[in-house]
């Protein structure tokens, strides 16, 4: 997972001033590109006194419960693990729709197992 801390430029401007340091610095801190003291003083003086935001870049995917006690996940590539909350039955569908496996009763335990095979497909 990729993250990031976004300040103005106003923001930078004091950091660079406050550390004595460039513009390059800064925005290697602010990157995280750059993983000592410095840097890290960089980035909670921007979190802290500058108004910064910590941002992540992941990948995109979703989860959520639909009405009738069924969980949904829909994965990057398409693919989708169905869960029924109330018979315990996990289904995994290709990107495009087909039942790839069935399981009748699906431990909590084996969700991990089964995002990772839908993301694969």
């Amino acid at each position: 997972m990729k993250k990031y801390i976004s300040v103005s430029k106003e923001g930078i401007r004091k950091l660079m001033a406050t550390f004595k340091v460039g513009d390059r610095c800064v925005r290697n801190a602010l990157a995280y590109r750059s993983n000592n003291e410095l840097a890290r003083k960089i980035q909670f003086t921007a979190v802290k006194h500058y108004g910064g935001c910590v941002y992540s870049v992941d990948k995109e995917a979703e989860c959520f419960f639909d009405s009738d006690s069924c969980m949904r996940y829909v994965c990057p590539n398409g693919a989708e693990i169905y869960l029924d909350k109330q018979t315990g039955e996990g289904k995994i569908y290709d990107p495009q729709g087909k039942v790839v496996v069935s399981y009748p009763h699906v431990p909590l335990t084996k969700i991990n197992e089964m995002q990772q095979y839908a993301a694969a497909l």
